[in-house]
């Protein structure tokens, strides 16, 4: 890179706002409409949302056109039973891909070995929400 490579580079992050609107373009992809869907899992991972700071799991399938799905597990609610119930839906995501286990600590090493797995997913929204549903293919 030269430095006419990063002169153009701070251009665009200075109209996109630079650092204090950065975070604002973290999510500038384009959405898979709603439909059903083969797909390969080509990435699982934990981490923590941006939003809440609650522990989720990360799916990220790759479908047709090297477009990709982003799929979000969570794994915490705001109080108890909000966290019971995202356990529950990982939970009975993971067993309708095969992954096994006696608690979530197994579930959530089980999901790691989907990497590669092919997947039907259906996608549905419904006002706010966007419902994803995997299942092997």
């Amino acid at each position: 890179m030269d430095n006419e490579d990063l002169k153009e580079l701070n251009d665009i992050f200075k109209n996109m706002g630079g650092v204090d609107k950065v975070e604002d373009y973290t999510n500038n992809f384009d959405r898979l409409p709603d439909g059903e869907y083969i797909g390969e899992i080509e990435k699982v991972s934990t981490k923590n949302s941006k939003k809440t700071g609650r522990p989720m799991m990360e799916m990220i399938i790759a479908v047709e056109d090297g477009k990709k799905e982003y799929h979000y597990l969570m794994l915490a609610g705001k109080d108890l039973k909000a966290t019971q119930t995202a356990i529950a839906r990982t939970i009975t995501q993971l067993k309708k891909l095969g992954v096994t286990g006696t608690d979530v600590g197994d579930f959530v090493s089980g999901a790691e070995s989907l990497v590669g797995t092919k997947v039907n997913m259906r996608i549905e929204t419904n006002g706010e929400f966007r419902n994803i549903d995997l299942t092997l293919a």
